[in-house]
């Protein structure tokens, strides 16, 4: 893969996909990684009855949603020495265990600011394989050059 420059970029670009599996055992990890055990994520009997988003089933960890698209970004900005300054997401509809998230990025936004301080702005999206969206958002990637 060639560097990414600041010059060699443009509103309308495209960043490579990733596709992540989701399962419970996926939520389990997550859980302990974050140290967020909500039974709404890791228990699947007691949301069988609580049904806290009226579905019987648990879900992902909305910032484990949020981990796949910003990975869109960070694969592709990292590799050429690029820095991801800032990340926001809004998550849409819980994502249930069995699913395939897809995530993308856009680039939407370029400024020109002075050598070291130019960005652009990448709007990221997670659809689940019936292309239904389940999270979007937006990162802003710093060219150091």
């Amino acid at each position: 893969m060639s560097r990414v420059t600041f010059d060699s970029v443009k509103a309308g670009d495209a960043l490579p996909p990733i596709t992540h599996p989701v399962n419970q055992d996926a939520f389990w990890r997550y859980a302990v990684a974050s140290l967020d055990y909500n039974p709404l994520h890791t228990n699947p009997e007691w949301v069988k009855t609580a049904q806290p988003f009226k579905v019987p089933y648990t879900v992902a960890h909305g910032m484990m949603t949020m981990s796949f698209m910003t990975t869109v970004v960070t694969n592709w900005a990292y590799a050429s020495g690029l820095k991801l300054t800032k990340i926001a997401a809004k998550f849409t509809k819980p994502v249930a265990p069995g699913w395939t998230i897809k995530c993308t990025g856009t680039i939407t936004e370029k400024h020109v600011i002075c050598p070291g301080k130019n960005y652009v702005i990448v709007e990221t999206k997670a659809v689940n394989q019936d292309e239904e969206m389940v999270a979007f958002g937006e990162a802003r990637v710093l060219f150091p050059d």
